[in-house]
C-alpha cells in the first residue's frame, strides 16, 4: 500500500533547509516557555519542597522540623549554621547527618519504628530550639505544640 503525501509532507519535501514536522509530532514537543515542559530544572535548584510533609518550626530560634516522605527521613533545617554544641548533640547523641546539597540535617526513618523516630525528632528539635534560644538570649519554651 502506498502512502499519500499530505500538504505538510509536500512542503518539507520542497524546502529541505526548513523541514516541517507533521502535526501529530508537533503536539508532542513542548515549547521552551511552556509550563508543562519537561525541560531540566534550573541549575542548583532541587525538588525539595515537593517531597516534604507537614512539620513544625520555631521561627525565632530558626529551627524547622519536617518529614521527608519520599526519602523516609526526618529533617531539621536551620536558618543559620548551628553552634558546635548543637551539632554535637545532633551527631553524637541522636545520629543525625548533614546533607550539604539541601543544607539540612537528617536521620533515616525505619518503617518498623517510624512513630518512635518521629517522637525522637520532635524531642531533638525541641532541645536544639531551646539551646539556640539560650544562645540568642531568648525566652526558653516549656513545650511546643508540634502535632505532626
Amino acid at each position: 500500500m502506498t502512502r499519500r503525501k499530505t500538504a505538510v509532507n509536500a512542503e518539507s519535501a520542497q524546502d529541505p533547509e526548513n523541514p516541517v514536522q507533521p502535526q501529530e509530532q508537533q503536539a508532542d514537543v513542548p515549547a521552551s516557555g511552556d509550563p508543562a515542559s519537561t525541560a531540566a530544572p534550573e541549575a542548583g535548584k532541587t525538588k525539595w519542597n515537593s517531597r516534604i510533609g507537614g512539620g513544625w518550626g520555631d521561627f525565632e530560634a530558626g529551627v524547622r522540623l519536617n518529614e521527608d516522605h519520599r526519602n523516609r527521613r526526618m529533617t531539621i533545617k536551620f536558618d543559620e549554621k548551628p553552634s558546635e554544641e548543637v551539632r554535637k548533640l545532633m551527631k553524637d547523641e541522636y545520629g543525625y547527618r548533614f546533607d550539604g546539597e539541601n543544607q539540612l540535617w537528617y536521620k533515616r526513618i525505619n518503617p518498623a519504628t517510624a512513630r518512635q523516630a518521629r517522637e525522637e525528632a520532635e524531642e531533638l528539635a525541641f532541645q536544639v530550639a531551646n539551646l539556640i534560644r539560650h544562645e540568642k538570649g531568648l525566652e526558653q519554651k516549656e513545650s511546643f505544640s508540634i502535632g505532626m
